[in-house]
């Protein structure tokens, strides 16, 4: 049995859109001056935690830097753990957050190497010692030397890698925060649902993988999927496609018997939500109030789990 969803609406437009009158703002609100975008940028930023990681980080750096080991070839890799940490902690003005971990680490990591060239010029400290020529044996440096060393070796390690580590992992958190928020506010997520061969491998399907079923069925007939929300404490899904300029709205349910209340709660909400078209979507069965409530309603369309498998196969 073939239930044909896409039946064309005929529209008649007997009424004139109103003449939209531009209005001229009587009262401008004053732009802020720079002094006080400044401030409100430094506002936001989180300095504690900032300053924090720069010294860790400077430390982490200093150590393997001086190291005179194999180790130093790990240096590299403290600003970007740096930057990935603190993009996943803040929220706003990642740029800026990174430029100040990366200045400031840099400056802290100079202090550092600095105290460490005044002892050795003290004699507490054994002396750095650096290859001077490709394959030949370290010698030990001056103080100037080392100073000279560690800014032409960090400049480019510290100042760059971790703004731009920062940036990348903060907007990557942004997206997974935003994708979150989105499935929080839709009271969950669609699933994939496995292979459906048989009309029990359709009614065994929970409510998330029917979701997805019903809206990768619905697509290959030309519908466009819009969105989903999980209603009634996950008892029902509504999912809304789109067909040739009219909304379709889509109530799921795997209840073992839809019963008449599934249908009224779905005209409620299509009169409140201005949708003409709505179909109510069962792997299971219908209770015979609940299709004769269907049939009463011209916009609604009752597919059980039998019909829906048919429209799958066919």
């Amino acid at each position: 049995m073939m239930v044909d969803v896409r039946e064309e609406q005929r529209r008649t437009d007997t009424a004139t859109e109103p003449v939209a009158v531009e209005q001229t703002p009587t009262d401008e609100t004053p732009r802020p001056s720079w002094p006080d975008r400044i401030r409100t940028v430094f506002a936001a930023i989180e300095w504690r935690q900032t300053l924090g990681l720069a010294v860790v980080m400077a430390i982490g750096w200093c150590v393997l830097f001086l190291s005179q080991n194999i180790l130093q070839a790990l240096a590299g890799v403290v600003p970007v753990i740096a930057g990935l940490y603190l993009g996943r902690r803040v929220k706003s003005q990642l740029l800026l957050h990174g430029l100040i971990l990366g200045v400031t680490g840099f400056l802290i990591g100079m202090a550092i190497v600095s105290i460490y060239a005044l002892l050795v010029d003290s004699g507490l400290v054994p002396p750095y010692l650096a290859p001077i020529e490709p394959g030949a044996d370290p010698v030990a440096i001056t103080s100037s030397e080392l100073i000279l060393l560690y800014l032409s070796f960090s400049a480019f390690a510290l100042l760059p890698f971790p703004t731009f580590a920062t940036v990348m992992s903060g907007r990557s958190e942004q997206r997974n925060r935003e994708a979150r928020q989105h499935i929080t506010e839709r009271g969950g997520r669609l699933e994939r649902p496995g292979a459906v061969r048989t009309l029990e491998d359709l009614r065994g399907l929970s409510l998330p993988q029917l979701g997805t079923y019903v809206s990768n069925l619905f697509k290959k007939h030309g519908f466009t999927f819009r969105d989903w929300r999980f209603i009634d404490k996950d008892k029902h899904l509504d999912i809304e496609l789109e067909y040739q300029g009219e909304i379709y709205l889509l109530r799921l349910s795997v209840a073992d018997k839809v019963r008449t209340g599934t249908i009224q709660s779905l005209v409620q909400d299509m009169r409140r939500r201005e949708i003409k078209k709505g179909l109510v979507i069962t792997s299971t069965e219908f209770m015979p109030d609940a299709l004769k409530a269907a049939r009463g309603q011209r916009s609604i369309v009752a597919i059980d789990g039998q019909t829906l498998f048919e429209m799958a196969e066919s």
